[in-house]
């Protein structure tokens, strides 16, 4: 059983300190594990539970077998995260689309529409960042001379987006083949909002889902916080005997995976 727990402990302990980096070629992740947003922050997480778990019941033996559990807890911040920042995409995206079809009916080319997004997108989110950033990079690739095509690949290189990769798809294929870019413009732009108006209401619908999950995962470690506090003797037999401590750490590990899989249950891709 000892050993069991070893590795256990050691397969989580490696998942969470894993590098940020990319992976050697041929060697995948489960999504859920791969790295995401604020990774190297992120990878202290199983460490800040271990820790807690440790100070709240005082045995080694249940901070490691609950170990995993934090494992979990990452990857559930690391999804939320994501799912945040590919929303702020969207929304981005949504109103540079807008500045674009305007640019692009008044008469202005391409490169210089993009250089005008870029200002107002600048002045609407002064904090810059996401897609902001790289409309800007694009801007000033095409104002150095790169070719406003290859300027256009590379911006959906950078940025893993659905709704980008078409809208460039389409850009590059009517720039190339000749036909109307502002309705290709505008006929993405339906597309997006039309797909952030989905999202919303799918959040709405699941949101409820989620707070259940959160409290149903909290209800048993409030219990067990009281029952501490109130009358320590009724919970001896999980602190002084190995087989307590483990059980106790499995129960740890259950509410963590119940958790995890509520969230991901709730979480509808589009």
């Amino acid at each position: 059983m000892r050993l069991l727990i070893g590795l256990l402990s050691a397969g989580a302990v490696f998942l969470a300190l894993m590098p940020a980096g990319p992976r050697p070629e041929g060697v995948t992740l489960p999504g859920f594990l791969r790295p995401g947003p604020a990774d190297r922050a992120l990878r202290l997480v199983p460490v800040a539970a271990f820790a807690l778990v440790l100070l709240l019941t005082g045995s080694w033996l249940t901070a490691l077998i609950s170990l995993p559990a934090g494992v979990l807890l990452l990857a559930t911040v690391r999804d939320t995260l994501a799912r945040r920042e590919a929303q702020a995409l969207r929304d981005q995206l949504q109103e540079a689309l807008l500045s674009l079809a305007t640019s692009l009916k008044a008469g202005q080319s391409l490169p210089r529409a993009l250089q005008r997004c870029a200002v107002e997108l600048s002045r609407l989110h002064p904090g810059g960042g996401g897609l902001i950033r790289e409309i800007e990079l694009t801007a000033r690739e095409v104002e150095l001379g790169t070719p406003v095509d290859e300027a256009l690949l590379d911006l959906r290189a950078r940025v893993p987006l659905e709704e980008l990769a078409a809208l460039v798809d389409a850009l590059v294929t009517t720039r190339r083949r000749g036909g109307n870019i502002v309705e290709v413009m505008g006929n993405v732009a339906q597309m997006v909002a039309d797909r952030l108006a989905v999202e919303r209401e799918i959040q709405v619908l699941t949101a409820q889902k989620r707070t259940e999950a959160a409290i149903l995962a909290m209800i048993p470690l409030g219990i067990y916080l009281v029952v501490r506090v109130t009358n320590p003797a009724y919970l001896a037999v999980f602190h002084a005997t190995l087989w307590g401590q483990a059980a106790l750490g499995l129960i740890l590990l259950a509410v963590a995976g119940g958790y995890w899989m509520a969230q991901r249950i709730a979480s509808i891709d589009m």
